[in-house]
């Protein structure tokens, strides 16, 4: 699983696979908004692990899975280093799928 990460400027980087895709990486103290924090990339990173999980299990059950969504947030130690303390996801599921179903497959 080759990644690149590529100075651009300030604290501005870019990271690459080798199949070509790229995401812009950067600090909000010096960036222009441009691009994701690497805290946000690991929470979304979390986020899409699982819920490729979920997806699989719900759709091996053949339940009629018509959108998933996972809104994410997370807390941060106050001093360095500032890892993240506590994540929280929240699922949504569209589609008649019993909640015990669903609770089961993010389990």
């Amino acid at each position: 699983m080759p990644l690149t990460l590529t100075w651009v400027k300030d604290l501005q980087f870019t990271a690459a696979d080798d199949a070509g895709h790229g995401i812009v990486v950067e600090s909000r103290k010096e960036g222009a908004a441009a691009g994701f924090t690497p805290m946000q990339l690991l929470l979304a990173a979390a986020a899409g692990c699982m819920a490729m999980d979920v997806v699989s299990i719900l759709k091996k059950k053949r339940l009629p899975l018509r959108g998933f969504t996972v809104a994410m947030d997370g807390d941060r130690a106050a001093d360095h280093p500032r890892r993240f303390t506590e994540m929280r996801f929240t699922y949504t599921a569209v589609g008649a799928i019993p909640q015990a179903d669903l609770d089961e497959a993010i389990r």
